[in-house]
């Protein structure tokens, strides 16, 4: 293997990350086959890696190992789409209950670098940019969370959610947009004043706010 292959090895960790990011931009469709072969050779690694990064997956509930078969992008289910939000809107309200450390100006700092570019998302389509901004608020958010069990459920529960939200995000592009604007203003007025239940029940709000439109749309 050359230096430059080696230098560009990932491990299974990094490739579930990938994989799952191309899910929840629909870069993968539901229903799409992820073909083991052509992910090792993309990532110059063996077959085992990929593997590990597909049963991570399969546990998220983001693909379906059909052994013998192939590994399959999970369709999207409307029962259990809802399900998933009303978990999320439930759990939410525990912020600042369940173990919390204290916001540091570190933190404030990520959200206010956040909010400048969202305001650049007002003026360009940038599905990949809304991603990215998203991504980093909902982990800047959680961690500010002390409890490990809480932050598996919730991770798991925002990812299984997000594509949902980003197909949607397309066809309300500018509606999308202001949401986050406004989501990140808020927390940020929070997290200044170092309250993390207010965080907590400006998350269900939004997230209350996400799903109000997705199930606009599957009604529609």
């Amino acid at each position: 293997m050359s230096g430059q292959e080696e230098s560009k090895k990932v491990g299974a960790i990094e490739i579930h990350d990938l994989l799952r990011d191309r899910i929840c931009l629909l870069e993968y469709a539901p229903g799409a086959m992820l073909r083991e072969n052509d992910i090792a050779v993309e990532f110059h690694v063996s077959r085992t890696p990929v593997r590990e990064a597909f049963q991570r997956l399969s546990i998220e509930g983001l693909v379906e190992v059909r052994n013998g078969i192939g590994t399959f992008v999970t369709p999207f289910d409307p029962v259990q789409l809802r399900e998933v939000f009303d978990v999320r809107i439930e759990m939410a309200q525990l912020f600042g209950r369940i173990g919390a450390r204290d916001a540091t100006r570190a933190d404030v700092a990520v959200l206010e670098t956040l909010l400048n570019r969202s305001d650049n998302l007002a003026e360009k389509f940038d599905v990949g940019e809304h991603w990215q901004i998203n991504h980093i608020l909902h982990f800047a958010i959680s961690d500010l969370l002390l409890n490990k069990v809480f932050l598996d459920v919730w991770h798991n529960l925002y990812f299984r959610a997000a594509r949902a939200w980003y197909e949607m995000s397309r066809d309300i592009w500018p509606d999308a947009v202001r949401l986050l604007q406004l989501e990140i203003t808020d927390l940020l007025t929070a997290m200044r004043e170092n309250d993390i239940e207010a965080i907590g029940y400006i998350k269900r709000n939004y997230i209350k706010f996400s799903w109000k439109r997705i199930s606009s749309k599957q009604q529609a």
